[in-house]
This record gives C-alpha cells, sequence and structure tokens, in this order.
C-alpha cells in the first residue's frame, strides 16, 4: 500500500492562450487530492469513472513499471471538470503513490512529468500548467517547455470560487480554440499578444499587491475568453453577479464550457460575505492563495 497528494489549482491568467505559446499565471489551492495504490486482481478505482481514467491510471503505472492491477483508491473534494484541476491533481497524487511503492524519492519537477503522461491521456495537448501546479505549492508564472518561475505574493489573494454544476470538456474546448485559431489567425495571434502583455502586467501587480489592478485585469481578461467563445451563460451570469456584489474582478479559471469561474475579494470578510450573496444552485468555495 502507498500513498499520494495532489493540489487543486486555479489559473488567475492564461488559460487556452498558454496553450499556444503565451506565459500564464496560476496557483495551487489548498484542496488535496489523496490516493491510495494497493495490489488487487483487476485494475479499478474506488469512485464511478470512464475508460479514460483508467487508462490515464494505466499509463502513469506503466511509466514507473507497476505492470500489475491496483485498487485506487481516491479520497478529495474537488469536484472534477470543473476547471480545478481534477485530472492534474489525480494524476499527480497517483505518481507520488506509484513512486512511492518503487521507494523513489522524486521532486515536485519530476512528478509533474510523470504526472503529464496522465494529463495528454485527459487532454490530448495539455500545457503542463496544470500537472506543475498540482505537484507544488505557491503561485507561478509558467510557459510551456521552460522552467516555472515562483510569483512572490506581496499580500494573500482571497478568491471565491464558483462552480456552475456543468461540467466542461477539456479536450474538446482545447480543440475548438485550435479551430478558432486555424480559421481565424490575424484574430487569434492579436488576442495572443495582447493577453501575454495582459499577463506581464499582472505579475507586477501581484508583486506590489495592487490588488484593485489585478480585478481589473481579470475583468479584461475574461473578455479575451469569451472572444474565444468558451464561456457560457451560466459562467457569464457568475461573473456579472460576483461583480455585482463588490468582487474586484471575475472570470473563467480553467477550460470553461462550465465549470469554474473566480472572483478575487479585497479580503476575507469580504470573501465570506461574497460567497454567501451568490445564488445557491452554485456550488461555492472560498480559497485563499499565498
Amino acid at each position: 500500500m502507498s500513498k499520494g497528494t495532489g493540489f487543486a489549482k486555479t489559473i488567475l491568467f492564461g488559460e487556452h492562450f498558454v496553450v499556444h505559446g503565451t506565459h500564464a499565471i496560476g496557483a495551487s489551492l489548498s484542496t488535496e487530492l489523496n490516493v491510495t495504490l494497493s495490489p488487487a486482481e483487476e485494475l479499478r478505482l474506488s469512485i464511478p469513472t470512464g475508460k479514460i481514467v483508467l487508462e490515464a491510471t494505466r499509463k502513469i503505472l506503466d511509466s514507473f513499471g507497476l505492470h500489475d492491477n491496483y485498487y485506487v483508491e481516491i479520497e478529495t473534494q474537488i469536484p472534477s471538470g470543473a476547471g480545478m484541476g481534477w485530472s492534474a491533481a489525480y494524476s499527480v497524487a497517483l505518481a507520488r503513490a506509484a513512486a512511492n511503492a518503487q521507494n523513489l524519492f522524486l521532486d515536485w519537477r519530476r512528478i509533474a512529468e510523470y504526472a503529464y503522461i496522465g494529463e495528454k491521456v485527459f487532454h490530448g495537448n495539455p500545457s503542463g500548467i496544470d500537472n506543475t501546479l498540482s505537484s507544488r505549492r505557491g503561485a507561478i508564472l509558467f510557459r510551456k517547455g521552460e522552467d516555472p518561475i515562483p510569483i512572490e505574493l506581496k499580500n494573500p489573494l482571497n478568491i471565491v470560487i464558483v462552480h456552475t454544476r456543468k461540467m466542461g470538456i477539456t479536450k474538446e474546448l482545447v480543440e475548438g480554440v485550435a479551430k478558432l485559431r486555424k480559421a481565424r489567425p490575424d484574430f487569434f495571434l492579436d488576442l495572443m499578444k495582447k493577453e501575454e502583455a495582459l499577463i506581464v502586467e499582472a505579475k507586477k501587480c501581484l508583486e506590489k499587491g495592487n490588488l484593485l489592478r489585478i480585478g481589473e485585469l481579470m475583468d479584461i481578461n475574461q473578455g479575451y475568453l469569451v472572444q474565444l467563445g468558451v464561456s457560457t451563460p451560466e459562467l457569464e451570469e457568475v461573473v456579472s453577479v460576483a461583480r455585482k456584489n463588490g468582487a474586484l474582478g471575475a472570470k473563467i479559471t480553467g477550460a470553461g464550457g462550465g465549470g469554474c469561474a473566480i472572483a478575487l475579494t479585497k479580503g476575507k470578510k469580504e470573501a465570506k460575505s461574497l460567497a454567501e450573496d451568490i445564488d445557491k444552485k452554485y456550488l461555492v468555495f472560498e480559497a485563499q492563495i499565498g
């Protein structure tokens, strides 16, 4: 029996664009996904799941030389298909459990590399940011193919995460954005340039603690995501309600098409108040980054 842990994540800036070469800013959350790995007669998980999860599980286990069958027990409060990185947290936790089973002591970078094997099964062409965030603590500036750069936050970020209860399929959404890029290359390139400039400014604001401007940049980023076609009426409603009830800024986090939106608040008190104001038809989480 061996165990492993991965973390939920949120993308503050750069969803979808990061797949095509821009930077992105993301952070891990305190919410965990824990895996316990035990020998079994067949490969199975403790929760109902589709073939894709079993395929990703097999790929990760095989990469560690664990070719036998196992029972994978999963404990978490991270919702799947919500933009909080369930698949990445699972891939990281499973990689850590597999490493422990082989008495391997791997740092977070190596764990993230093994978890990426699973992420490719889940998402086809993932950027690598989710498995990186799920394997470590803190906020980072990320670009595909480069080492992540830690971001020192001057002040903690108090956010409210709102799950629309509608599931987005990341792989399909990523493919849809790729089709948009192919169909409208000039339009897409212009958005990418704007997104990259926004992220450069956002990093500076995070380091200086300029919460008001961070919120404004979140709103601008949401506009870019709407233009990519990954928003939904439910996400738009959440973003609008959050802004009307005192959020400094609000946007999609993750692939969109459902899932979650995040809203930035001035502090813990404001986060609690906003969480209470949002319609109860949605699932609401309060979280702190840093």
